[in-house]
């Protein structure tokens, strides 16, 4: 009886400690582009910019990039239902963008003109 009172509790703790790690990684892979040779862009950001803006004109700026980039989503820090997602991609200095494929995060930078490179070199 206390062996298998034992294993349940021990099953108990394994299952809700699997469930908190994949919650950060839901999380991060909500940002993900939908499909392969596409981009999403993510800024991260502490007081209104013009940030969003400026991507969004660069992002109209060719029809090579509106093929390649999916959309921009504008994220505000004092924003509650934000702060989760900041926090598992341990962001703390704003303005941040991220640029990511169907698979993973490819840039992290606080500098438009990074992101800028970046596509320039996947275009070009």
């Amino acid at each position: 009886m206390k062996k298998t009172k034992f294993l349940l509790i021990l099953l108990f703790f394994l299952l809700t400690a699997g469930c908190t790690g994949s919650s950060k990684d839901e999380k991060i892979e909500s940002l993900y582009s939908k499909s392969d040779d596409t981009y999403m862009i993510h800024l991260f950001y502490e007081y209104k910019t013009q940030l969003d803006e400026e991507l969004l004109s660069y992002m109209n700026s060719s029809d090579e990039l509106l093929k390649i980039i999916n959309g921009i989503q504008v994220y505000d820090v004092d924003r509650k239902d934000n702060q989760s997602k900041i926090k598992s991609l341990d962001i703390d200095n704003f303005p941040t963008i991220l640029v990511t494929n169907n698979k993973d995060i490819k840039l992290t930078t606080h500098d438009i003109e990074e992101v800028k490179l970046f596509f320039d070199n996947i275009v070009n």
